[in-house]
């Protein structure tokens, strides 16, 4: 397809810096709400217990983008998605 070989590495080249760009604009839209390091996160269980204090459920508990996200159901019976802050446990986000 490319009798130049130079030609075909520079196109690679070129979409691989477009593409990178990209990604970093979309990190930019969406930053990284919580920057703990791991040795500092509080583990899953407490949690959990922090969470059934308030009454609620606790359904799914994972890490992403350095944030505990949990899916609770409240004492009201409402599902809710809920973004913890690992070291604090404080809400950092909550989703409906």
């Amino acid at each position: 397809m490319f009798h130049r070989p130079g030609l075909a590495a520079t196109l690679a080249a070129c979409l691989l810096v477009a593409l990178g760009s990209a990604a970093a604009r979309a990190d930019d839209d969406h930053p990284a709400r919580c920057n703990v390091p791991l040795g500092d996160w509080q583990p899953r269980a407490a949690v959990e217990a922090a969470l059934q204090l308030k009454g609620w459920t606790v359904l799914s508990v994972r890490s992403d983008d350095g944030c505990y996200k949990v899916k609770v159901r409240t004492e009201t019976g409402e599902k809710r998605r809920v973004q913890l802050d690992p070291k604090t446990l404080e809400p950092v986000d909550e989703e409906d």
